[in-house]
């Protein structure tokens, strides 16, 4: 009975704890900085602009089930030189398909623009180059694994 006690009450104290955490922003703050995205995606060339978020992936209250390690969402909508994308399509399979975009970088994603889904090596991240044809942009998502 003792231990029943015990374990019922460190099983409160964990619930409580995780309960406290702070939600994670509505919406994640849209970074500029090339140098991130190139660190993430060396093989899609040279990133002349960029506009990125990271996003802590939880269930759907934003919340994370309880501490521990978080698996990380990495969305960044590029401008890549003309060549670029045409090495893409040419050294990676693609196939038709529309990325998720985050809310934060929804104002910044073209319309009307045909995506081909290309699947990069996976590294510690499974990693998409999103690509239009005939286009300098591609829209880049890794997550953590």
């Amino acid at each position: 009975m003792r231990i029943m006690g015990k374990t019922l009450g460190i099983t409160a104290a964990i619930v409580l704890i995780a309960a406290c955490a702070p939600a994670p922003p509505k919406q994640a703050a849209v970074h500029t900085d090339p140098a991130a995205v190139a660190e993430d995606f060396p093989e899609v060339g040279e990133i002349v602009q960029a506009s990125w978020v990271e996003e802590r992936m939880g269930n759907a209250e934003g919340r994370d089930a309880a501490p521990g390690p978080s698996d990380l969402r990495f969305s960044a909508l590029v401008k890549l030189r003309g060549e670029a994308v045409a090495k893409v399509l040419a050294d990676y399979k693609c196939q038709a398909g529309s990325p998720a975009v985050p809310e934060s970088l929804k104002g910044l994603f073209p319309s009307g623009v045909k995506w081909l889904s290309c699947e990069l090596p996976t590294t510690t991240k499974t990693r998409t180059a999103f690509v239009a044809d005939g286009s300098e942009q591609a829209f880049l998502t890794s997550t953590t694994m």
